[in-house]
């Protein structure tokens, strides 16, 4: 089995006790795409979305010796992204008001709709998206064949039909390569939520 993401406690530790460059660049590859996809996907201006990454990233580098691993790792940074947007929307706020926008700013009216549950809601589905896309990647080059497109078609919702003249597959054939895929999935993610969370 790859070990390519069968890091977290280890890859932690090491952040902990070293503090070391190369242990930062595994961290940001396996857990900044998650970052950038909770706050992209809170309606944050592009243009700052960056900043926020980078606000997120140094709370992490600053706070991870305060990690407990009593705590779901995936639940602690979960937290310090949802205060970084919050903090990122407060400061918003108070700039809105100074200049006497918030009232009139249709983009500002909606941050100060955001709440933590929102944001929470958001990390929670990001995260599954998250953890399906890196079960994919694994599991890839464990099929041979068109199983894999077979799958990727029914999951946009191409009949089965279709998919076994797209494919030259017999209907039979799609629906087993397509269990077989499902089931292979599901367990990867299982592995994935264990190993990241």
């Amino acid at each position: 089995m790859d070990d390519q993401y069968n890091t977290r406690q280890t890859l932690i530790q090491r952040l902990k006790e070293n503090h070391d460059e190369q242990s930062w660049e595994e961290f940001l590859r396996i857990y900044r795409p998650y970052i950038l996809a909770v706050i992209r996907n809170m309606n944050i201006p592009e243009g700052d979305v960056d900043d926020i990454v980078q606000q997120v990233m140094i709370k992490l580098w600053k706070y991870i010796q305060t990690y407990s691993k009593d705590k779901r790792f995936r639940s602690w940074l979960s937290s310090v992204t949802a205060n970084c947007v919050k903090d990122y929307l407060r400061k918003r706020m108070r700039d809105a008001e100074r200049i006497k926008e918030a009232s009139e700013n249709e983009r500002l009216h909606y941050l100060r709709s955001v709440d933590l549950p929102e944001v929470e809601r958001i990390a929670e589905k990001e995260w599954g998206i998250y953890l399906t896309n890196l079960a994919l990647e694994r599991i890839e080059d464990l099929f041979a064949g068109q199983a894999i497109q077979v799958f990727l078609l029914s999951l946009e919702g191409v009949p089965v039909e279709e998919i076994a003249r797209i494919t030259q597959l017999k209907e039979n054939s799609v629906y087993r390569l397509k269990n077989r895929v499902k089931k292979r999935l599901v367990l990867e993610i299982e592995q994935l939520r264990e190993e990241l969370e």
